[in-house]
């Protein structure tokens, strides 16, 4: 069989059609072939099967929108892995967040002086949860569509927590954040309550307890989080709003938190380590 295209489209925003995270039909014989940000993606549907091949890009690669199309493709198709799937032609693409606490540095040192506050417009990376729907749905794969390394949290090396470093600035007006297919924003609000100045060289947000929302734009976000802090320590307290900012305009849910947040709502958000 020829290969032909089929379908190309790039979202709302910068093109036309359907929001990236919508379902898209994928019949027996056709491969669905999607850049998304930082990922690449081609998903092969067989006769009861499916295969996948993923490529990630650097993020200077990444493109600010959505990009899908759908072909027939050759019996021989190369591709990485293969899924046995009984029935079903529908792929969902569904943003999730990372399954730890991702630790963002600000674009330049801030020190939260008693008494104020702040908003900070930070940015994760999505991972990408790849199902055929179904009841329940079939996942074949989870894919972090930007790797992070690796990175403690915590005073010392026996208190604290394994978390994501995150690639990214914490910015304060919402027009400074680039449009990026591959990442969520989170609006959040610190306020510091104690008698000291807090620096905001290192902030841990808790990913794992948030919920994914697309916005008609064509952007992602997650419920405005609230961190106080009431003494001379790095721990807040969190709160978590029901939905994003009003500024993220018409949203809906896309996906639920990870884990739920411990009981009494505090974590170690802020490093006193850089501390003067």
């Amino acid at each position: 069989m020829s290969e032909r295209a089929a379908d190309t489209d790039t979202g709302p925003g910068e093109g036309h059609g359907d929001p990236w995270w919508s379902p898209r039909s994928v019949a027996c014989g056709q491969t669905l072939e999607a850049r998304l940000g930082t990922l690449v993606l081609k998903l092969a549907h067989h006769e009861g099967e499916w295969a996948l091949a993923t490529e990630q890009l650097d993020e200077d690669s990444a493109g600010p929108r959505a990009e899908f199309t759908l072909h027939d493709h050759h019996a021989d198709a190369v591709v990485a892995e293969r899924f046995i799937v009984t029935g079903g032609d529908t792929v969902e693409l569904v943003p999730m967040l990372a399954d730890r606490p991702v630790v963002i540095r600000p674009r330049s040192p801030v020190s939260l002086l008693p008494g104020s506050q702040t908003t900070m417009y930070l940015s994760t990376p999505v991972t990408l949860r790849i199902q055929v729907r179904g009841t329940p749905p079939l996942v074949l794969r989870e894919v972090p569509m930007l790797r992070l390394s690796d990175t403690w949290f915590g005073p010392s090396t026996r208190e604290g927590e394994l978390c994501y470093a995150g690639r990214t600035h914490a910015r304060h007006a919402l027009e400074e954040l680039p449009r990026r297919v591959h990442r969520v924003i989170t609006a959040v609000r610190i306020v510091n309550h104690a008698p000291s100045a807090l620096a905001l060289e290192r902030i841990s947000l808790p990913v794992p307890v948030l919920s994914v929302f697309g916005a008609s734009d064509g952007r992602l976000w997650t419920q405005a989080v609230s961190l106080q802090r009431s003494s001379d320590t790095d721990m807040a307290a969190l709160r978590i709003d029901d939905k994003p900012p009003a500024e993220a305009g018409a949203v809906e849910p896309l996906s639920g938190p990870r884990q739920q947040p411990e009981r009494g709502g505090v974590v170690r958000a802020f490093s006193l380590l850089f501390r003067e």
